[in-house]
């Protein structure tokens, strides 16, 4: 009886590089390096920076690890952004030989693809999302793209209102998109300046909670700045 139970419910698969992690490290920092030359500055990772660089390293490649997402966490300017950046380049990389998916499987979810998008926009698009109109068919199909794919990271949590009203609907963008990838177990990604504990306050402890349980978290604490 309890076997049928468990062949009837659907058990994700956790989103994982088949790599070793000394392998996974090197192409993340050499996409990080890529990252910042592309800016035209140059690159100088600390102790630390190659610390949290070897800490996703291990989680992307961890075959224990329950978690299905990722929160980086600290000051502005310590280099958050870079890494998920140099993720989505790493992913677009590794899966840039992969032959096109059959008809049926493009419909699978979550879709394939990994994106990285400001908590802002997404409140845009969610706001589009809950008054549809002809004018705004492309930001509702980009809505419900992001909110099943594969990898979505989410930058800068925290700087959005939590709350936004729209033609007179309260819309809690980033907690309904984080609570259905929560449910679904997609593989999310977020950066923000607040801490783990602070996103209870700035939100509620029902959303903190989800995090904590969803996300490996990688502190950055109070890493200096790059852009001093």
């Amino acid at each position: 009886m309890f076997s049928r139970l468990m062949k009837r419910k659907r058990i994700p698969t956790r989103f994982r590089l088949p790599y070793t992690a000394e392998q996974v490290y090197t192409m993340l920092y050499a996409s990080c390096k890529a990252e910042v030359h592309a800016r035209l500055r140059s690159f100088v990772a600390s102790e630390e920076y190659k610390h949290h660089l070897w800490d996703i390293a291990q989680w992307l490649t961890s075959k224990n690890d329950s978690t299905f997402g990722l929160f980086i966490s600290g000051n502005k300017g310590n280099g958050k952004t870079t890494i998920i950046k140099a993720l989505e380049s790493l992913y677009s990389y590794l899966h840039s030989n992969e032959t096109s998916r059959s008809s049926s499987e493009m419909y699978d979810l979550p879709y394939r693809g990994f994106r990285v998008i400001t908590a802002k926009d997404i409140v845009l698009l969610a706001k589009a999302f809950n008054n549809q109109t002809k004018e705004n068919t492309s930001m509702v199909e980009e809505y419900n793209r992001i909110k099943n794919l594969e990898v979505l990271c989410i930058d800068d949590l925290g700087v959005e209102s939590r709350e936004s009203i729209h033609y007179g609907e309260i819309i809690t963008a980033i907690s309904d998109i984080i609570h259905y990838r929560y449910q679904e177990q997609f593989c999310t990604m977020i950066t923000s300046n607040l801490s783990a504990d602070e996103i209870a306050g700035y939100y509620d402890e029902r959303f903190a909670d989800r995090l904590r349980e969803m996300a490996h978290v990688v502190n950055f604490a109070n890493a200096p700045s790059f852009r001093v």
